[in-house]
Parts: structure tokens; C-alpha cells; sequence
């Protein structure tokens, strides 16, 4: 069985804070075991101090006034796929579990996760998923523009998701094209110009029209014709030499081969057997030579013609090289470029238009889109107008800065804000430019409360969220905080009783001053919160 106000096992939470030497805490650890904790303590205790602690990590920053000789900050969370996912791209995560720390002397500081040391910016990214500090001017999610778009539309699409079924299918064709054209160059001549390039080496490589190892093989011939005589003498005398002279290699090997023949049987048969296939061999090649010097024809008209189309091959290789094959792989490679090219011609005349086309679609999806859920946006306002209502600020009304924007974005073509008054007479504004303190945290506890679960971030610490209400108000803000405990972790830093007694946990910040102003948490027992809890009322003037 779980019990109301306590986290369950594996939620994402905020277990524990260890501090050590900054500003005025030299070692305090505070371990976070409920959904719902209070912290208070007399002004000029350290609250403050605590909050800086973890603003380290949402700020990437140590305020040099706090930073004391070998100090630092550690927070350990268990977390959810999402943020583990995250993490891991940096450090390995195991059961989820992740430390931020900070380590600082007044000369450096140094961040880390999970003991691996990290630039701070990794950090502060992280840790804006993990914890909200909500306080006079703090930097939370919910007061950017971009957070809240982010989040409406993420609200929107887990209530109606069928509206965005036909945007999302547009804007991923979109999308594609978009990509595509920003790819295409910025210059078009460039295009037209390579095209003329390559069809120019294309058609001068095409009309030689020759075939692999053809400059070989016409280097061979040209070689040939341009020595005939030289060939022909050679030749000639190749002849007379085998058969023709008084001395000739025919007539010897005829004797070897004679004589030979008188002694086969005593021993020398595979002698004469070689010396008759020499024999035969010299008489082969004898032929093969008489017939070359019969077909040897000077032929000056085909020397000329093997000249010109030598000169033509190697001007091809020389341009297109530095063989016949490179030039031939040449060929292919320009057909294959001039096709690309030839695409991305016919891009730049039919991209743009069909990129307008969608766009223009988008833009009127976005118009349905919006029409459509006007009505439940108009709830939502109404819901957080009574919250606000019940934190005593009637006069604090929401409304939506819905503005159509130039081009179509991933969510939407259009963006969706808060605007804030808190006085009937003033304007409506950006909720950052408008509360601050305590009536900011309230107006946050009122959105938070109406947008539930789908704000991702489950920490959320508040400071002065009770600031000048009495303790009827107190009452109602303790109540709200008690129900957003259900789904979220929260700490609260107070000094009105009737919050602190609707925590599940209560921590005290106490300063001693001996030789020097040292300060500490401690966690209060029942007994021990009963009487903080008296104290308080105690100090409370109506």
C-alpha cells in the first residue's frame, strides 16, 4: 500500500542535497523522502543560502560571496527514461539513479555528472528537466515563451490527437522538401553552366567512340608501318639464315638429327626424338616469317590514318586521364553528374512552387487547428482564472497571445502564450513582465495545478509563495501545494503555519554564532514540528 503525500519507488525525485562550505553551511545533508516538504527558519538564517545551492545547477554559476576553500554541491535523483536518455549521451546511468555535483574553491569551479566532469552548459541543460526554483526573479521553465508553446501544444496533442494527424503528414512532406531546396545552390548559372561543361566532355569523350585498349593496340600497328624496311630486311635475313644459306640452321639441325639417328639404340632416343621436333619447330617459323615478309605492304594513307587517331586518344587522355579506362570511367562519371545536375535544373523550377503549395496548406491546417481547440483553450484560462481566484488574486486574469507565425513550424503555424494582467485597469502581458515573488510562485501554483502531468519537470521548489497573505490565504495556498503534491515533488520554504502544516516533511534551517555564523538543516520530528509549528503562529501578527 502507498501512502497519500509519499513518492513511489522509481519516480523522478529529488532524494537528497548535500552542501559543504558554502556561505554559512559548512556541511548539511538533507535527504527528501515525501512529495510534499517544508522548510523554515528565522530570516538571515540561510534559506536563501539553500536556494543558491540549487540554482548552482540551473545557472551553471557559484556566487563568488558564498564560494568557501574546497566546497560543493551535490544532488542525487532518480530520473526518468528521458532524462537517462539524455545523460547518457555523456556519462552511463545504472537504475537510473544520477548525481549532479559542483566542486569550487574561489578560483575554480568544476561541474560534474555521475563523478564525470562535464561543461557546466550540460548541466544547466540537464538540471532545466529536473527542477524548478520558484522565487524572486528565478529563471523557471514556464515564464519562456518557447516552454509555453512547447507545452500547450504538447497539452493539445494528448487531448485531441486526431486534429494533428493530416498537419503532421503535411508538415513531414514539407519538411523533406524544405531540406531538399535549401540543399539546391544558391546560384543558378552555376547549375546551367556545369550542365554545358559536361555535356560538352560527354559529347567530345561519345564521338571518339573508341574501345578499351585501342591506343595499344594502334600504337602496335603505327610502330609497325613506320619501320617497314627496317622489318622487312630483318625478316629477310631471319630467312636466309634458317633455310637458305650453304650454312643454314636447317642443314646443321638435319645433320644433328642424322646422327642422331645412327646411335638411337644406344641410349639416345629422347635426343632424337627432341632434335626432330626442333627440326620441325625451325621449319614452322620459317613459314610464319615468309608469309609476314609476303603480307608486309607499306601503307602510307593507313599510317596516317593510325597517326590521327593516336593524336585524338591521347589528347582524350591527357584531358580525361591519364588512360583510356580513367577516361571511359570519366564518361560515366559526367553522365551521372549531368543527370544530378539535370534533377536539381527541374528542382529549381518545381520545388518552390510545390514548397508554397504545402506551406499555404499548413498555414490553413493551423487555422483549423486553432478554431478547433479555441474551446478547450478557453477552459483551461477559466480553470486557472479560479485557481487564482482561490489564491486571492481575483483580479489576475489569463489570456492567449495566439499569433500566426510567417512559416509553418514542427507543432503549428502559430504560437501560443500566456498573457497576464493582475489589475483590471492594466494591459495584458508576457508572464515574465508582469509578477514577481511570491504573487509570481502563486500564479505559477495556479498554472501548474491546471496543466498537471504535462508539465515534465516533477521538482519544484517555491520561496515566498505565501508572501503577504494572511492565513486565511495561507490556508488555501498550503491546500493547493498539498494537491499538486500528488503529482509532483514539492518543496516549499515558508513562514506561515498553516502551509508547513501540511507537509509530509518538515526541515528547519538554524544559525549558531560562536567564533563564527555557522548554519544547518535539520529534519523536524513530529513532536519537534508540532512545536516549530507553534512557534510560528506565535509570530504571526494579524
Amino acid at each position: 500500500m502507498i501512502l497519500k503525500g509519499y513518492l513511489k519507488a522509481g519516480e523522478q525525485m529529488l532524494h537528497s542535497l548535500s552542501i559543504k562550505n558554502f556561505g554559512l553551511f559548512k556541511k548539511a545533508n538533507v535527504d527528501f523522502d515525501s512529495n510534499f516538504s517544508t522548510i523554515t527558519g528565522e530570516s538571515g538564517t540561510g534559506k536563501s543560502m539553500f536556494l543558491n545551492a540549487l540554482r548552482i545547477f540551473l545557472t551553471g554559476n557559484v556566487p563568488q560571496n558564498l564560494k568557501n576553500l574546497n566546497g560543493s554541491v551535490s544532488a542525487f535523483f532518480t530520473v526518468n527514461d528521458f532524462i537517462a536518455e539524455m545523460v547518457e549521451d555523456y556519462v552511463p546511468l545504472e537504475n537510473n539513479e544520477l548525481i549532479l555535483a559542483v566542486n569550487f574553491t574561489p578560483k575554480k569551479t568544476l561541474f560534474r555528472l555521475n563523478d564525470t566532469i562535464v561543461p557546466k552548459n550540460i548541466v544547466q541543460e540537464i538540471s532545466k528537466y529536473l527542477l524548478e526554483v520558484h522565487s524572486q526573479d528565478s529563471n523557471i521553465a514556464l515564464r519562456d515563451d518557447n516552454y509555453q508553446n512547447s507545452l500547450i501544444f504538447k497539452i493539445l496533442r494528448e487531448k485531441f490527437p486526431n486534429f494533428f494527424i493530416e498537419y503532421d503528414e503535411v508538415y513531414q512532406e514539407y519538411l523533406n522538401l524544405k531540406r531538399k531546396f535549401e540543399n539546391l545552390p544558391t546560384d543558378k548559372t552555376d547549375i546551367f553552366r556545369n550542365i554545358d561543361i559536361l555535356n560538352y566532355q560527354i559529347k567530345e569523350i561519345e564521338e571518339a567512340n573508341f574501345k578499351p585498349n585501342e591506343d595499344d593496340e594502334l600504337s602496335s600497328r603505327f610502330k609497325t608501318l613506320n619501320n617497314i624496311e627496317e622489318i622487312r630486311e630483318k625478316l629477310i635475313e631471319s630467312l636466309y639464315l634458317l633455310k637458305e644459306d650453304d650454312k643454314s640452321i636447317d642443314l646443321q639441325i638435319g645433320e644433328v638429327v642424322y646422327n642422331l639417328s645412327k646411335i638411337i639404340d644406344y641410349g639416345f632416343k629422347e635426343e632424337h626424338s627432341l632434335a626432330l621436333f626442333i627440326q620441325e619447330q625451325l621449319t614452322e617459323l620459317f613459314d610464319l616469317l615468309q608469309i609476314k615478309v609476303e603480307n608486309l605492304e607499306s601503307d602510307p594513307e593507313e599510317l596516317e590514318r593510325i597517326s590521327n587517331r593516336l593524336n585524338i586518344i591521347m589528347e582524350l587522355k591527357r584531358k580525361y586521364g591519364p588512360s583510356l579506362e580513367d577516361v571511359l570511367t570519366n564518361l560515366e562519371k559526367y553522365k551521372s553528374q549531368k543527370n544530378m545536375l539535370e534533377e536539381i535544373k527541374k528542382d529549381f523550377h518545381e520545388l518552390e512552387p510545390k514548397l508554397n503549395q504545402l506551406k499555404n496548406k499548413l498555414m490553413n491546417l493551423s487555422d483549423n487547428l486553432i478554431d478547433q481547440t479555441k474551446p478547450f483553450l478557453d477552459v483551461l484560462k477559466k480553470n486557472v482564472e479560479e485557481n487564482l481566484k482561490d489564491l486571492n488574486m481575483e483580479n489576475c486574469k489569463i489570456d492567449w497571445k495566439i499569433k500566426k507565425l510567417n512559416a509553418p513550424q514542427k507543432d503549428a503555424a502559430h504560437k501560443i502564450v500566456f498573457l497576464l494582467k493582475t489589475n483590471p485597469k492594466s494591459d495584458f502581458l508576457p508572464l515574465a513582465e508582469v509578477a514577481s515573488g511570491g504573487e509570481l510562485s502563486r500564479i505559477i501554483l495556479a498554472l501548474e495545478i491546471v496543466l498537471g502531468k504535462n508539465h515534465p519537470i516533477d521538482t519544484m521548489v517555491f520561496d515566498e509563495i505565501d508572501s503577504g497573505v494572511g492565513p486565511r490565504m495561507a490556508d488555501i495556498v498550503g491546500k493547493k501545494l498539498s494537491d499538486l503534491s500528488q503529482n509532483k515533488q514539492i518543496i516549499v520554504i515558508t513562514h506561515m503555519p498553516q502551509v508547513a502544516t501540511l507537509a509530509n516533511e518538515h526541515f528547519k534551517i538554524i544559525k549558531s554564532v560562536d567564533n563564527e555564523a555557522i548554519s544547518a538543516i535539520i529534519k523536524l520530528s513530529e513532536k519537534e514540528k508540532l512545536n516549530e509549528i507553534k512557534e510560528m503562529y506565535g509570530n504571526i501578527v494579524y
